[in-house]
């Protein structure tokens, strides 16, 4: 299978914000490190975007989508399921900030409670998400570290719990990168197909946080402790394939046919009797959940603990630094 090419590497001039803003006191001159990255982001998302195609797509959804109205997500309610679609105007790159998290728990919120038998969960654009939105949380860490991460985590915290609670089956359609928190989720969900150009990682250790979203025990359970390791402790990024053998992908289209192959699917899980399919789920479920929440838990309290501290605030600006140098 052809690899994914990757982005070239502009030639670097000049002195890192970042440098100067660690080299200060780490924290004095993040504002303009902030900048500076969101910036360098940007031109990363529109290397890597078809422009033309995500701009046609992003219009079409939204002006077809008429039974709810959201900021960062788009929610289509068809016949028999609800389809929830990233597309994010808060963040960039599908990434998960409280408020993206907010919306997209609304949404599932709504959907168990009416007449859809399950939920699609997709993107629009080219990257299906990025994790969390560190952009968004290093702006609120210099104003209140301690209070910003207990409410960052309290946010993750119910955010995955959303997933572990729902009753109706989740299917994912993943159409590109998933990292991160954005990679996590992915076995909380019942199904997840993916597009051959997707890959996922959880690079967690990289950007010095721990892991989230209840892969410390759903990674293990599905690909083994050694596969599980390799993904949480050292980042290592998996194709659609390699993630499909492994068990965190049910089954891998290709590019040109993901979106018919994932509707022809869906429509026909949709014609099934609702009552079947959260039966189903119940039973395959039914000794996990309050292993995952308490999980989820753990995992949320240390990533407060982590946030909180000065070290946990120079690995997320390192981080973003290194990220920032690549473009």
């Amino acid at each position: 299978m052809a690899a994914i090419t990757q982005p070239s590497r502009p030639g670097k001039s000049g002195s890192s914000p970042f440098m100067d803003a660690l080299t200060a006191n780490g924290t004095t001159n993040i504002q303009t490190s902030v900048t500076g990255v969101t910036a360098g982001k940007r031109k990363f998302i529109d290397d890597r975007r078809d422009q033309p195609f995500d701009k046609r797509l992003r219009f079409s959804v939204r002006q077809t989508e008429s039974a709810y109205r959201y900021r960062d997500i788009v929610v289509r309610k068809q016949d028999g399921f609800t389809h929830i679609l990233l597309s994010t105007k808060s963040s960039e790159n599908n990434s998960l900030n409280p408020e993206v998290m907010r919306e997209v728990q609304s949404a599932l919120n709504t959907a168990a409670a009416d007449d859809s038998k399950l939920v699609l969960l997709s993107a629009v654009g080219s990257v299906f998400c990025c994790g969390l939105d560190f952009i968004y949380f290093i702006r609120r860490l210099t104003d209140d570290r301690k209070r910003e991460s207990t409410k960052m985590a309290e946010a993750i915290r119910n955010f995955v719990n959303t997933f572990i609670q729902f009753k109706k089956p989740i299917i994912v359609a993943v159409n590109g990168p998933a990292i991160g928190l954005g990679a996590s989720i992915l076995p909380l969900c019942d199904v997840v197909w993916a597009n051959e150009k997707a890959w996922f990682q959880t690079p967690y250790t990289t950007f010095g946080q721990s892991p989230d979203g209840c892969s410390t025990v759903m990674f293990p359970k599905i690909m083994g402790g050694a596969s599980a390791n390799e993904m949480l402790l050292s980042g290592r990024k998996l194709t659609a394939q390699e993630a499909c053998g492994k068990g965190l992908v049910s089954q891998v289209f290709w590019p040109g046919t993901f979106t018919q192959e994932v509707m022809v699917r869906i429509k026909e899980l949709a014609s099934c009797n609702p009552v079947v399919l959260e039966e189903s789920k119940a039973l395959v479920r039914c000794n996990m959940k309050m292993e995952l929440e308490q999980a989820n838990e753990r995992e949320c309290e240390v990533l407060k603990k982590i946030w909180g501290s000065a070290q946990g605030m120079d690995s997320m600006l390192k981080y973003l630094q290194r990220k920032i140098d690549e473009f």
